[in-house]
């Protein structure tokens, strides 16, 4: 039984190791993080489909023929609201994000993993040393050539990263709120931007420079999906009296900003001479 099981967990692992590999450089180009929870989640997701497409099959094939089929519903009502109880768990943290560049990389592993398999045909053993291998490898030079301590400007957005001692600053000029549908804004341009330009999933802390009648919902929903810490939103037009409001019971930190000018002055001269401590930073910062 315990062999099985063994066999079972290994055959498992060495699929997702493969579909990861061989699907990173597409989810590099589009913008898109990985979740270190992936293979749990998968183990979670497989019989919980498959459950749902019997029960589902069953529903159409008793719905054809006339026989009653109320408990078939109440099956899959109850499946679907213990999906999105799992789905409640996940968090922003466990998303790990790949910088564009690594496309240069995932690309030649994906075809060595593709060329292996089809000429080699190793053992299972080899065959999950092989990958565990090539993982190691895009994680590592992932994390070398991570920005550090940096201020860069976001690809094509009105919006700058500013990051010193593992913590991310996200400086928005009005990119957030340029669209009126935020959501997919959100969603399939700013976040995948983020991505793709620093492998950014989380965000620190937040500041917001431009007034818009959006942004109170627009940051909410921008908060949800990165862990935003603190925010820092201008005076102008009620913005930071709507927003300290409305994150009241959030537990994110909401202070008026600095102005513009005097924000970036720092920014720049952080990056110019590299002296400015952390304290220092958060004092200049947060100070009204």
């Amino acid at each position: 039984m315990i062999k099985k099981i063994t066999n079972w967990l290994s055959s498992f692992l060495e699929l997702q190791l493969i579909i990861s590999l061989l699907s990173l450089p597409a989810l590099i180009h589009w913008g898109i993080a990985i979740s270190c929870m992936l293979p749990i989640a998968n183990m979670i997701f497989s019989p919980l489909l498959a459950l749902f497409l019997w029960c589902s099959c069953l529903l159409a094939l008793c719905s054809i023929v006339g026989i009653p089929c109320s408990w078939l519903t109440t099956i899959l009502d109850w499946l679907a609201i213990f999906w999105h109880y799992l789905l409640s768990f996940a968090q922003p943290s466990w998303l790990i994000g790949f910088q564009h560049h690594m496309l240069f990389i995932a690309i030649p592993v994906g075809a060595i993993t593709i060329f292996v398999y089809t000429f080699f045909y190793p053992t299972k053993k080899m065959s999950l040393l092989f990958l565990i291998c090539c993982t190691g490898i895009l994680f590592s030079m992932r994390w070398i050539t991570l920005r550090k301590n940096c201020f860069y400007r976001v690809k094509d957005l009105e919006m700058h990263v500013f990051s010193i001692n593992n913590k991310t600053f996200l400086l928005d000029s009005g990119a957030l709120c340029s669209k009126q549908n935020f959501y997919s804004w959100i969603d399939y341009t700013i976040i995948p931007e983020l991505i793709k330009t620093g492998g950014i999933t989380t965000i620190d802390t937040l500041f917001l420079y431009k007034p818009s009648k959006n942004l109170v919902k627009v940051v909410q929903q921008f908060c949800q999906q990165t862990l935003v810490k603190h925010v820092l939103v201008t005076t102008k037009n009620q913005c930071y009296h709507d927003m300290k409001i409305a994150l009241k019971d959030s537990g994110i930190t909401v202070s008026p900003i600095k102005p513009r000018k005097e924000a970036y002055d720092l920014y720049y001269d952080f990056y110019r001479t590299k002296t400015i401590e952390k304290n220092y930073i958060g004092e200049a910062i947060y100070r009204q």
